[in-house]
């Protein structure tokens, strides 16, 4: 009989597997609706139009651009490529900010807070009938502890942001 390794993880469990696949299906399903109805209403994808969201959080309607990143849990490069389109488009300009010289602060423009403002009900109307409708106030309340909890320690771990993709390694020319 052999003994498997201190780091050996036994497969999911059936409990485990529900969890993760209603957890998995249920984000899916609700981004991907959002997805399509802030398309259709402002032109924008889900990522782009919470960008402009987290950037009208900030003060004076300006966030530094690694702040977006970690508060969304994505790349710098590619907040930089979305915030790219947003700039295009209009809706966000980027300014040094004034404490730091090597940190990049994200404004709104007039446009981009119009934008927001003209996205925000059907978003948050879309929300709450796929989702908040749907659950308890007491389920809504115990759902939110337990993934806050999760979500606290897994952002306590090093930063997305701060991560850097292994290079790929150029192979032989065949």
């Amino acid at each position: 009989m052999s003994i498997p390794p201190d780091d050996f993880q036994p497969a999911v469990t059936p409990d485990e597997m529900r969890a993760w696949a209603a957890i998995f299906e249920t984000s899916n399903i609700v981004q991907y609706a959002a997805d399509r109805q802030l398309r259709d209403a402002v032109g924008l994808t889900l990522a782009q139009f919470e960008i402009l969201a987290r950037i009208g959080e900030g003060v004076e309607g300006g966030r530094r651009m690694t702040d977006i990143a970690d508060d969304l849990t994505v790349s710098r490069s590619g907040l930089t490529y979305q915030v790219d389109q947003l700039e295009r488009k209009g809706l966000v300009a980027r300014r040094p900010a004034g404490d730091d010289e090597r940190s990049v602060v994200a404004h709104l423009t007039p446009r981009g807070a119009e934008c927001l403002a003209a996205g925000n009900p059907g978003y948050v109307r879309l929300v709450r009938e796929m989702l908040f409708d749907r659950i308890s106030q007491a389920d809504l309340l115990a759902v939110t502890d337990i993934l806050d909890s999760v979500r606290t320690q897994l952002k306590s771990q090093p930063k997305r942001s701060t991560l850097r993709r292994p290079r790929r390694q150029a192979g032989p020319a065949t």
